[in-house]
């Protein structure tokens, strides 16, 4: 479960946001609302959410003022915006974008353009299976972790044949691909924005074995994280 601000001085747009996020059985926790700048600023900087719902048209700081503050300050990576707006001018959208922000959404939200946002914004796509993206919201949130098929059935009170039969349906893979991909995936963005060293990578990502981590790797990427990463550099 994350936690989530609103910021947004029209009571409709706020009680909206709440609406979907209680329709879809997000895992968001709403644990603050704000109708200013300022106040907005006082309640991520207090609160440091997750997630931050901000419009651009508030009183006192505009929504791009109060993302600006955050971004210099020194929590400013772990929170992620989402726009939402009644302005649809590109100037806007493309400051946005640059301060950060996970995505825009015009007023009045419409509720399947929310629900794909959030599937981007948490990083997983949602099933009508509760006890599923309970089980996949685990694993995207553990992935560094030793998880295994069992523990998870032990956890969710299930049986490993259930969830390996719920990602062929839904995502159309096995479990172990889903979480091998998940890995190799948060590898890449360590490769592309960090100086760790390889094996440092795969340790940070859940692998304990460094040439499985290689063989993993070269299997989803077609190339050995070595050549990934220099790639990077020549690029």
């Amino acid at each position: 479960m994350r936690n989530a601000v609103i910021a947004d001085d029209e009571e409709l747009s706020v009680e909206l946001v709440e609406y979907l996020i209680k329709r879809y059985e997000l895992p968001l926790k709403v644990i603050g609302r704000s109708s200013a700048g300022d106040e907005s600023l006082d309640m991520i900087t207090k609160l440091k959410p997750d997630i931050v719902f901000i419009d651009i048209n508030m009183p006192v700081l505009s929504g791009l003022e109060v993302m600006e503050k955050v971004r210099m300050s020194e929590n400013s990576s772990a929170v992620d915006f989402v726009v939402i707006t009644g302005y649809s001018y590109f100037q806007y959208a493309q400051l946005s974008l640059r301060l950060g922000a996970k995505d825009i959404l015009l007023k009045p939200v419409e509720p399947e353009q929310f629900v794909e946002t959030m599937e981007r914004v948490l990083g997983y796509r949602y099933s009508d299976n509760q006890i599923f993206n309970k089980i996949v919201e685990y694993i995207n949130y553990n992935y560094q972790e030793n998880i295994e098929l069992k523990e998870c059935a032990e956890k969710y009170h299930t049986s490993p044949n259930y969830i390996a039969r719920m990602f062929k349906k839904y995502y159309g893979i096995s479990f172990i691909t889903y979480l091998n991909s998940l890995r190799i995936k948060k590898a890449q963005e360590l490769l592309r924005n960090t100086d760790l060293s390889i094996k440092e990578i795969a340790y940070k990502v859940g692998y304990n074995n460094l040439n499985y981590f290689y063989k993993i790797f070269k299997r989803n990427m077609e190339a050995t994280p070595k050549d990934f990463k220099n790639g990077i550099a020549k690029s």
